[in-house]
């Protein structure tokens, strides 16, 4: 059975649906108590780049992650008034795992999902009730070189 745990490393984490413009979007830090939002990929862009690092196994068997913008390894994921936000580092952990469709992200309970509020450039990374195609993300390694078309 293949591993999909995340190894840990430097990601940009694309949401699985286009925007009608075509574009890829990717999850960007934005400072310190501001909430994340999806914006075109730029390989370039260090707001984009999110440092990973594995915990190990979740209550509900996915694994458990801490996610820090790579711009500002004192922050971290956070989750604040339906929004994901980065704030300073404080422990906050997520379950991440793989199904046929992309990579979920949860709470560590697996109770909130990520997905972006709607697949347009600037639109918030939020964390919904039910799971869709917007609750889907593709975690580029950025070690493996090119983005994929």
């Amino acid at each position: 059975m293949a591993d999909n745990n995340l190894a840990n490393g430097t990601y940009i984490i694309i949401n699985r649906v286009l925007s009608p413009q075509g574009q890829r979007l990717a999850m960007t830090f934005n400072g310190a108590n501001q909430t994340v939002t999806g914006t075109p990929v730029g390989a370039q862009n260090n707001n984009q780049q999110w440092a990973i690092t594995r915990f190990g196994a979740g209550v509900l068997g996915a694994s458990t992650y801490e996610l820090k913008p790579v711009s500002s390894q004192n922050l971290q994921t956070g989750q604040g008034n339906g929004n994901i936000v980065t704030l300073p580092t404080g422990g906050y952990i997520f379950s991440i795992y793989k199904d046929d469709f992309g990579y979920i992200v949860q709470d560590s309970n697996r109770q909130n999902t990520w997905a972006l509020e709607n697949a347009t450039a600037g639109s918030r990374v939020v964390f919904p009730g039910s799971l869709g195609d917007r609750q889907r993300w593709y975690f580029h390694n950025i070690a493996n070189g090119v983005l994929p078309a």
